[in-house]
C-alpha cells in the first residue's frame, strides 16, 4: 500500500480531536450575518501529549485547518457586500 493524501488527512484530524478539546458553543457568531452551527466552534487546550507529537488543531466540520472555514465564509460575506 502506498500513502494518499486522503487517508493521511483524516488520520492527521483524528489525532487533532484527541488532542484537543472542541466544543460546541450556540452563542459564538464568528461568521458575520451567519449564524449556521458549523461556525459555532470553539478550541481548549494546547495539545496533549509530547510536544514533538503536536498536530495543528482540524475544524471539527469541515477538517481544514483551524479558522480557515471561518476566513473563507467571511470572505465571501465581504465580496457579496459589495
Amino acid at each position: 500500500m502506498r500513502p494518499d493524501f486522503y487517508h493521511t488527512n483524516y488520520a492527521l484530524a483524528g489525532l487533532s480531536a484527541t488532542q484537543y478539546h472542541f466544543i460546541y458553543d450556540p452563542n459564538i457568531n464568528p461568521v458575520k450575518g451567519d449564524d449556521q452551527i458549523a461556525f459555532k466552534w470553539k478550541v481548549e487546550g494546547s495539545g496533549e501529549g509530547d510536544e514533538i507529537d503536536h498536530v495543528a488543531k482540524i475544524h471539527p466540520i469541515f477538517v481544514t485547518p483551524w479558522g480557515d472555514a471561518e476566513a473563507m465564509k467571511n470572505w465571501f460575506v465581504e465580496k457579496d457586500s459589495k
